[in-house]
């Protein structure tokens, strides 16, 4: 697997993303679970596929 270069920028952007998505999701009462946070990092960053991204959102789903 080849490495990816991601900006400080962009993680700054993905972070800052995240944390409005965890305040939309905390006023439903609900949460991301450290796994699942890095789950969507790496996919917004590029680190993981779409594909590979759903299969694993799946998965937390179901088994935590």
């Amino acid at each position: 697997m080849e490495a990816i270069c991601v900006s400080q920028k962009t993680v700054v952007q993905v972070e800052s993303a995240l944390c409005c998505a965890k305040g939309s999701l905390a006023v439903e009462g609900l949460t991301l679970t450290a796994k699942q946070e890095q789950l969507v990092k790496d996919q917004l960053l590029g680190n993981v596929s779409h594909e590979a991204f759903v299969k694993q959102a799946l998965k937390l789903s179901r088994h935590g």
